[in-house]
């Protein structure tokens, strides 16, 4: 389970900068878990994530701008997430062929936890 999302490639300082407001903070759906980053980038380089690691232990496309969604809307969210790729110069390929497999097991624990 995810505790803790943040952001890695929002240009905060840019942001404030322009129009006087913060965006992105982190966003604690409390519990112990894992913190999750999200960007707009692939991540598919071993240096970016090895910078990436130094402040989470996973790395998406989609979660904060979920979980910020939800609490605008004020409604409560979990976020469960399988590890597709490793985030390195196979992660391509990886996430590829890995796609349905993650689908069949983030399935099952909607089936286990949800239903």
């Amino acid at each position: 389970m995810i505790s803790r999302l943040t952001q890695h490639d929002l240009d905060d300082e840019a942001l404030f900068d322009l129009v006087g407001l913060h965006f992105g903070a982190p966003i604690d759906l409390g519990g112990a878990g894992l913190t999750l980053t999200t960007g707009d980038a692939f991540i598919a380089d071993p240096t970016a994530r090895a910078r990436l690691a130094q402040h989470a232990d996973l790395v998406d496309m989609e979660a904060y701008a979920v979980a910020r969604a939800a609490a605008a809307a004020d409604i409560p969210v979990r976020v469960v997430k399988r590890i597709s790729d490793e985030a390195g110069a196979g992660a391509a390929k990886n996430w590829k062929d890995s796609v349905d497999e993650c689908a069949e097991h983030l399935g099952a624990w909607v089936r286990q936890f949800l239903l």
